[in-house]
């Protein structure tokens, strides 16, 4: 029975992280979209061979940027998640139905990714402050151009020009100091 549960909590624990992944994935080119037309696929890439001209592949489309919202959200609901885990594990070491043991791989999952969540904040801290005093540098910096001194512009003068140019292919060429 225990390794039933056993098998159960691994299952649970993909399927928490797996199944998120998967779905946010799911493009025309990936994911579930990709399965259903998977047959589809195979009777064009037959079609395609009888065909001398091949059809262009399509440019994989960038990825999006990254913004610190989603970065928030995507820590809120792995701490959910392993929460989850975790009170799930222990009612079911509290029902009798596994051993105590059972909750220690997701309380050490939970630590390690409060440890990382911990590196995060002062990663986040450290990128603010240095963002706070860039800000503060430049407002400074624009603060000092708007109150110094003029500066007087330079006078421009024409330099005469030679009324011979040198000429590389002329007859009369002298080596320098001659």
């Amino acid at each position: 029975m225990s390794s039933a549960v056993l098998y159960l909590a691994i299952v649970a624990v993909w399927g928490i992280v797996l199944v998120p992944m998967w779905l946010r994935r799911d493009t025309e080119t990936t994911g579930i979209t990709r399965l259903l037309h998977k047959r589809s696929d195979e009777t064009l890439v037959e079609d395609e061979a009888a065909e001398e001209e091949p059809e262009e592949i399509p440019e994989p489309r960038p990825r999006r940027r990254t913004t610190r919202a989603t970065v928030i959200a995507r820590r809120r609901r792995r701490t959910t998640g392993l929460t989850a885990l975790i009170l799930t594990a222990a009612a079911v070491v509290a029902s009798g139905f596994a051993p105590w043991w059972i909750t220690m791989p997701p309380a050490v999952l939970m630590a390690g990714h409060l440890a990382l969540l911990r590196v995060a904040v002062g990663m986040d801290t450290a990128r603010r402050r240095a963002a706070a005093e860039a800000r503060a540098k430049a407002l400074e910096a624009r603060r000092a151009a708007e109150t110094a001194e003029p500066v007087e512009t330079a006078e421009v003068i024409e330099l005469l020009t030679p009324e011979e140019v040198f000429d590389q292919y002329a007859d009369d060429r002298r080596a320098v100091g001659e």
